[in-house]
């Protein structure tokens, strides 16, 4: 029986975040810890005045972070990686953020992007894009934007921003629009996350 709220293909690659003790040690008492227990324990979250937390996630229309006013940075984009955004990120570490939650999700349209191409090209065209420019737009795009696998893709920009953030605790999570609540992909360990920039490859800095 599946009982995360996706796929059943994730079932073996998540673990559920039902309990406190499921929250790794070194997110509790953060704004990490926060947003999670807002998903998962309908807990409210009370803002300061100040920003406390980083979300990168999609686009994806079913899923809403669960984040009040005055309490978190937020950027959206097509699939959820900070592609092109990594300024921002920067921007918000230096007006004093530590902790990030970047959040990836089932039935991404990122691995559907093929399928979408030409009503991409026609929207474009009808906003006035000459046909050939917007069809070579669509296909340098979408060579960046699209991803075979939610999960690997999370993997590969939490090991790439890692790589470039290295400092700021950076929290990988896996929103199920069935649901609407945050699990913890099984790749993550957190006993390696302080070793894990030693092994990363030189073309995963910037894609």
């Amino acid at each position: 029986m599946n009982t995360l709220g996706c796929a059943a293909n994730y079932e073996n690659r998540l673990k559920t975040l039902e309990r406190s003790e499921d929250i790794p040690i070194r997110w509790r008492g953060t704004a990490i810890e926060k947003l999670i227990r807002a998903h998962n324990f309908d807990e409210l979250i009370e803002p300061s005045s100040k920003p406390e937390l980083f979300v990168a996630t999609c686009i994806e229309f079913r899923f809403q972070p669960k984040v009040p006013p005055y309490f978190a940075y937020e950027v959206r984009r097509a699939s959820g990686r900070l592609i092109g955004s990594e300024f921002t990120l920067a921007f918000a570490l230096a007006r004093g953020v530590h902790f990030v939650a970047l959040i990836g999700h089932n039935d991404c349209g990122m691995t559907q992007v093929h399928h979408f191409s030409d009503n991409i090209v026609d929207a474009l065209v009808e906003q006035g894009w000459p046909r050939d420019r917007a069809e070579d737009y669509v296909i340098q795009q979408g060579a960046r934007y699209a991803i075979r696998d939610e999960l690997d893709a999370l993997q590969r920009e939490y090991t790439r921003l890692r790589r470039l953030f290295s400092k700021v605790e950076i929290a990988p999570l896996f929103a199920a629009i069935g649901d609407g609540k945050l699990y913890l992909p099984a790749w993550y360990d957190p006993e390696s996350v302080d070793t894990i920039c030693d092994l990363c490859e030189p073309d995963l800095l910037f894609i």
